[in-house]
């Protein structure tokens, strides 16, 4: 029997979706999913010496010698869906395909939003922290029912998060995108906007960030990185806001200026925040006098959202299904590539 293909696999990821790995490498002898050191100057070499054409990748940033490394041809799979840790430049110009795992994460990250939002809504972390410290103090919370959530970013995820905020809470949802209510009909099928609303309960969507985000309650990022997006939750952003607002983020870390948060915390110019993901992973304050874990109306998890066993499961398997799809049966044959 000929030796099977190894595919390598970050560690990080491979912990993640470890039976799917092993299932995978057992059923199918032309492929064995190893686990490798994720840092590029380690991989690189492996991937080299054993003539490696798939890599499974998390979020550690590559930026140089994998592209060389890796043949034409090769994949380097996302574990997930965001693939901004990934040079697509590059990897086009190597000969190198890029896929991610669209749609396997979206319940997990959208539950994960709800319950900061929830935690924010009846400060549950503060109300843990006076607890264990001995100290009964019952503060009072806001009910959600009737509250505005502003989603900023109104892709698949957000759209699933509006119907659960309002189906589930009985909140009002606004959308903010770069396309508008037409646009967004056109990619539907749709007529009009109300046959939209019948499938997304949104109020309303609008290419306008102040318009968006001046009325509402609870103000969620939901936006891919790009360099028009990129530290978009600023000073001016939380000025827009109102001062009882709380702003969330469980997208990107790059979209926001985190000193900028930091003031507006300490300010009061908004009530709170919860952050599922920062600048830089594991967390580092971008300056030295604004640490963000020093704030009590801050809840904060370590980029969190999408991993539940159920989505590192699904994301396991089609990342894997990513790889052996393009190295058996070419690039067409596969519907989550996401580089030219």
């Amino acid at each position: 029997m000929p030796t099977a293909e190894e595919i390598f696999v970050s560690d990080v990821s491979y912990a993640k979706g470890k039976s799917v790995f092993e299932r995978l490498s057992k059923q199918d002898n032309r492929f064995h999913f190893t686990p490798v050191p994720e840092d590029e100057a380690t991989l690189a070499p492996l991937v080299r010496e054993k003539k490696v054409r798939g890599f499974i990748a998390d979020l550690h940033p590559y930026t140089g010698e994998l592209y060389q490394a890796l043949p034409r041809g090769a994949v380097i799979a996302r574990f997930g869906v965001g693939h901004d840790s990934i040079d697509k430049g590059l990897a086009t110009a190597a000969g190198i395909h890029v896929t991610n795992t669209p749609g396997v994460l979206n319940t997990s990250v959208k539950e994960h939003a709800m319950w900061l939002l929830g935690a924010l809504a009846r400060q549950v972390p503060a109300l843990d922290r006076s607890m264990r410290d001995l100290d009964w103090q019952p503060a009072r919370g806001i009910e959600v029912k009737g509250k505005t959530l502003a989603i900023l970013g109104f892709g698949r995820i957000a759209q699933e998060i509006c119907s659960c905020a309002h189906h589930g809470f009985g909140m009002q949802v606004v959308g903010f995108d770069q396309f508008d209510e037409a646009a967004f009909c056109r990619m539907a099928g749709l007529a009009t906007f109300r046959e939209f609303q019948k499938k997304i309960p949104v109020q309303r969507i609008t290419t306008d960030l102040e318009s968006a985000v001046t009325s509402a309650d609870f103000v969620l990022m939901m936006m891919a990185v790009t360099p028009e997006t990129c530290g978009m939750a600023n000073a001016s952003l939380f000025r827009m806001m109102q001062p009882t607002a709380f702003f969330l983020n469980t997208a990107r870390g790059a979209l926001v200026h985190e000193d900028d948060l930091f003031d507006a915390l300490t300010a009061g110019t908004i009530a709170g925040a919860a952050l599922d993901v920062f600048a830089e992973e594991p967390y580092l304050p971008q300056s030295p006098d604004k640490d963000l874990r020093n704030l009590k109306n801050l809840v904060l998890t370590p980029h969190v959202a999408s991993n539940t066993a159920e989505s590192n499961a699904a994301m396991a398997e089609t990342a894997a299904q990513n790889v052996i799809t393009i190295l058996t049966q070419g690039a067409d044959a596969c519907p989550n590539i996401v580089n030219p």
